[in-house]
């Protein structure tokens, strides 16, 4: 089992950080490369829609409102990994926030690679949310 965190720092107020990350089903509007996000199970579960039509299907296993964190799972889709587990949280700090996003996998092919790309998609996703927020 492979892990990988990546923490950024935000300006903006954890409160306005949570409402976007904590929307479980409203990832598509600040990460890129979705072309949809359809909410099933009473948006316990969400089907992302990439670019080529391929789909990952996420559900949501856990929820913290007043500690701002979630988890999820993915149940399918094209990826390098099987067992992917993943919490992002939201701490204040002062008049702005940390975000750490965690996961944990079991990679398809070499663990340095597949590791690689998930830390990746973790940095791009925490640099278009701080573009969404304004703080760009």
């Amino acid at each position: 089992m492979s892990e990988v965190t990546v923490d950024t720092e935000f300006r903006t107020p954890a409160a306005t950080v949570w409402m976007a990350v904590g929307d479980f089903c409203g990832i598509g509007k600040w990460l890129p490369g979705i072309q949809r996000v359809e909410a099933e199970n009473e948006g316990k579960r969400r089907r992302v829609v990439l670019p080529d039509g391929q789909a990952v299907v996420e559900d949501e296993i856990s929820r913290d409102e007043a500690g701002m964190s979630l988890s999820y799972r993915v149940v399918e889709g094209p990826m390098p990994f099987t067992d992917y587990v993943s919490t992002i949280s939201v701490q204040s700090t002062g008049s702005g926030c940390s975000v750490r996003w965690a996961g944990r996998f079991t990679p398809i092919g070499p663990e340095d690679k597949v590791a690689r790309l998930v830390k990746g998609i973790y940095g791009s996703a925490l640099t278009a949310l701080h573009g969404y927020l304004g703080e760009s």
